[in-house]
């Protein structure tokens, strides 16, 4: 075949090239050369020479292929080998839909096709486009059809924006019936998926720890297996991908075996079905939150237009979950406020309710049923908790009918012995969904919450001195979300209610302490009018006739006994006030009980031979020495008291028992009668200052009811407790001590205390002044001193002391403390700068006996201290110690 060129061009009238045709090797082919065409061919290939429209003639039986430059955009750059090739190789894949067409025209009729969809390639890659064709016949000059011409109009653009459009429509109009947010994800999914013809289309979020997500929904093509629930990790999409993701532009992965942005992760994407991904992420507060996810099982390239139709999915549905959000946020808001109207005026009525209630029970039982009630719960009550055995008591029942009530005492290990771990750090315990909560949904606390039909529930701990008291329990038998404002409600009612039940015990137990105190005074008057009347009596057989030897013994036997009672009931006044204002300082010792036992039963002795009691000693002796640390004194004072609490109350010829033993951290000393006993009302109250059980008219046993508080208060300064047990009425009454024990040394603990300073002998000789007011004290002492052999100078009036002193030497300065004009704390420092009186030895005399009277007058120079009524084998002895360092 002759290789012949030829050019073809098309003038306009200035000459200018319009539009041209190169056509190579012509000279052999079916057409022949153009100069050789039919005229009509000629004319048709001059008019498609002419149009900017792509235009394509096919001519002849084997439709040979004449085209102008605007098509040839569209052959990929197959141009120009496809020149005068047959349409049928030209196009194969698209023969079969344009035959129908090409046949019409060849039968001499148009036909009109409107956005028609073909797939062409441009750039090497798959174009998927529409175009309008117009096929007309092309006739010879016999009017004869010899092929076709075909206009053609590409209307991707158009189309492709009308299709976007009718998508945006679509989707704004179901996303706009929709009200819940897990609604829009299943539409969104669903439109991804059915318009980019996806294998599958999920919705992800975030896991909330800023390393994961979440597939929450998923759409899939054809029952292929959903993928809702994964979980992946979000470094797995590499830095690359996640950097853009973060930009908030789409992210398209043709191949993720092959994607660079993918590193090492692209394989196992594959493996679970993911070949091609299409990822559209929703940005919040510039934090990647959420995305929408398209999966394909092959490779796909994701051309521009299927990246833009799936951003206006996620947009659009971007927008929806916003003003879904938006709109939840103004009726929750609405809501909330609604809501916290209603509680301000529960709360109200709640303070008006407390108010008006004075029984302990009706604050639990009004305060569950009004809470219950504003709540519409099943069941709101109160449990007390005791820690030490993990026990709950539940009382004060509101229910709704429904469920039960739930009363008596459970083990905490039913509802979850970790969860009351959690009240007694004093957090509220909320459950949604009791049976779906890991606290509580395993087999061994569910049973328990199901049988009671508590589905969702709340738990708020009282505490109290530091320890978990009380918790007060909610209910609900299905599920139910608590809000924060609903929880706060709860403790707040708790809290009140507490505080309503302490303030009316403190309101009754002031009613009672003032009771108790009238019941005190009254019987410390006649306790101490009872030593006064014999006192005066002897005082006046005194002055009746002439003196009497055995009349003189006998009352002053009798005055000293009375003496003698008075000041062990003023002893034990002063007592309980130091030890109850915290003033008494305990000794540290190491004490062996069997010793203080021992010592406690002497001084109680007599009490018990005089009332012809029996009594019983069990002191363990296998254990061996038991010690303590403390006070011995004070310890001696605690076992007293209970024994001679103890023969008092219980009739002549009865029974005690003192039993000791021990434990390797504990001492308990048990002390036990078959007397009076003690009423079970009086029992919490045994040890409360003033108070006391019933006494018989006569008040036979004496005493002021101090002994039991005394006891109680040394006990716990000692580190200990004690408790009280009794039958009841005339069955005997038992008080158990208990205190720590200290492990010590047999040899260190059995050391003997230094035995007291024995009184001197031969105390005579010494010049003493004595100065005092009351001038019958004075003098009565004065005598005493006198027929002890002492020269003593009786003054009652401190400036005449300081006349007297001042002229004399006196080796002992007897002083009471409460002198008029001057006290003796003042006279003491004066006596001290007086010439010749350096040396003299001041004894302060007084009525007060605090501690910080003490320490007052050793400031002032006294030597030693005495508290009236003073006792004379003590200031013999002093006197005597005196006489000895002359």
């Amino acid at each position: 075949m002759e290789a012949a060129t030829r050019d073809f061009h098309l003038l306009d009238t200035s000459g200018a090239v319009r539009a041209g045709y190169h056509l190579h090797n012509w000279s052999g082919s079916p057409l022949g050369s153009p100069d050789q065409w039919d005229p009509a061919l000629r004319n048709a290939v001059s008019v498609i020479l002419e149009s900017e429209f792509p235009m394509v003639i096919a001519w002849g039986p084997r439709l040979i292929m004449l085209y102008n430059a605007a098509y040839i955009s569209l052959l990929d750059g197959r141009h120009p080998s496809t020149l005068g090739a047959p349409i049928t190789e030209v196009w194969p894949e698209q023969w079969p839909g344009m035959k129908p067409l090409v046949d019409r025209a060849l039968g001499g009729h148009s036909t009109y096709g409107e956005d028609v969809p073909h797939t062409i390639r441009r750039a090497g890659k798959p174009y998927h486009g529409w175009f309008t064709l117009a096929y007309s016949p092309v006739r010879d000059g016999a009017g004869t059809v010899r092929g076709v011409l075909c206009v053609i109009s590409e209307t991707t653009p158009r189309v492709q924006l009308e299709r976007r459009h009718a998508v945006q429509l679509q989707v704004v109009d179901s996303l706009r019936r929709l009200h819940h947010p897990s609604d829009i994800v299943e539409c969104a999914c669903a439109m991804l998926g059915r318009h980019l013809e996806l294998d599958h289309a999920c919705y992800v979020e975030g896991d909330g720890t800023g390393a994961g997500f979440e597939v929450v929904h998923d759409w899939a093509r054809d029952g292929a297996a959903a993928l809702a629930g994964r979980r992946a990790r979000i470094k797995d999409f590499g830095p690359a991908a996640l950097a853009l993701l973060r930009t908030g532009a789409p992210l398209a992965i043709r191949d993720t075996t092959t994607d660079p942005r993918l590193p090492q992760h692209g394989e196992r994407y594959a493996a679970a079905g993911a070949r091609a991904i299409l990822a559209l992420p929703r940005l919040r507060r510039g934090q990647l939150q959420a995305a929408l996810v398209g999966y394909a099982t092959s490779a796909r390239g994701w051309d521009e237009e299927e990246c833009k139709l799936a951003a206006d999915i996620a947009e659009r549905s971007w927008d929806a979950l916003d003003r879904m959000s938006a709109e939840q946020a103004l009726r929750n808001a609405v809501a909330r406020q609604t809501t916290l109207l209603d509680m301000n005026e529960f709360r109200l009525e709640l303070a008006d309710l407390l108010r008006r209630l004075d029984d302990p029970a009706q604050i639990f039982v009004q305060t569950s049923a009004m809470l219950g009630r504003f709540l519409q719960a099943s069941r709101v009550l109160y449990g007390d908790y005791d820690a030490d055995r993990q026990l709950l008591t539940f009382h004060s029942n509101y229910t709704d009918g429904i469920v039960t009530d739930l009363n008596g005492t459970f083990p905490a290990h039913l509802f979850g012995a970790a969860n009351f771990s959690a009240l007694t750090q004093g957090t509220t315990w909320v459950a949604s969904d009791v049976q779906r909560d890991p606290r509580t949904g395993g087999p061994d606390t569910w049973p328990t919450y199901a049988s009671l039909q508590i589905r969702s529930c709340v738990v708020v701990p009282v505490h109290r001195n530091g320890a978990l008291t009380t918790c007060m329990f909610i209910h609900d038998n299905l599920p139910r979300v608590w809000s924060a404002d609903i929880v706060r409600l709860m403790e707040d009612v708790a809290e009140r209610s507490w505080s309503a039940l302490e303030r009316v015990r403190a309101e009754e137990a002031l009613r009672l302490a003032d009771r108790r105190k009238d019941e005190f005074l009254a019987m410390l008057a006649h306790e101490l009018r009872n030593p006064l009347a014999p006192i005066s009596a002897a005082a006046q057989l005194l002055n009746m006739g002439p003196p009497d030897g055995a009349r003189v013994e006998r009352t002053s036997a009798i005055i000293a006994r009375q003496v003698a009672h008075m000041t062990g009931l003023i002893d034990d006044l002063l007592d309980v006030s130091r030890v109850t204002r915290g003033l008494v300082v305990l000794a540290r010792d190491q004490v062996d009980l069997r010793h203080v036992i021992d010592d406690a039963v002497e001084q109680v002795r007599p009490l018990i031979e005089a009332r012809r009691h029996q009594l019983t000693l069990q002191l363990a002796p296998e254990i061996g020495p038991v010690f303590v640390q403390g006070d011995p004194k004070r310890l001696i004072q605690v076992i007293a008291n209970l024994l001679n609490n103890a023969a008092k109350y219980t009739h002549e010829g009865g029974k005690l028992a003192v039993w000791m033993g021990a434990t390797p951290d504990h001492v308990l000393v048990s002390v036990k009668d078959d007397g009076i006993g003690i009423a079970a009302d009086l029992l919490p109250t045994v040890f409360d200052l003033f108070s006391q059980a019933e006494r018989t008219p006569d008040r036979s046993q004496g005493g002021l009811g101090l002994g039991l508080a005394l006891v109680k208060s040394l006990v716990e300064l000692h580190g200990g407790m004690v408790t009280a047990s009794s039958e009841g009425r005339n069955m005997g009454t038992e008080f158990t001590v208990r205190l720590p024990r200290l492990q010590a040394s047999i040899a260190a603990a059995g050391a003997a205390l230094p035995p007291p300073a024995a009184a001197s002998e031969g105390a005579q000789g010494l010049k003493l002044m004595l100065v005092d007011d009351n001038e019958d004290a004075a003098m009565t002492l004065g005598l005493l001193l006198e027929s002890c052999g002492h020269t003593v100078t009786v003054v009652h009036d401190p400036l005449e002391a300081l006349v007297r002193a001042g002229d004399e030497r006196f080796d002992v300065f007897l002083l009471d403390i409460g002198l008029p004009g001057m006290s003796g704390v003042e006279l003491a420092r004066r006596l001290r700068k007086l010439p010749g009186q350096d040396g003299a030895v001041l004894m302060a005399i007084s009525g007060y006996g605090q501690r910080s009277d003490r320490h007052d007058a050793e400031e002032a120079g006294f030597d030693r201290y005495f508290v009236k009524p003073v006792d004379a084998e003590e200031l013999m002895q002093a006197l005597g110690a005196v006489t000895a360092k002359r």
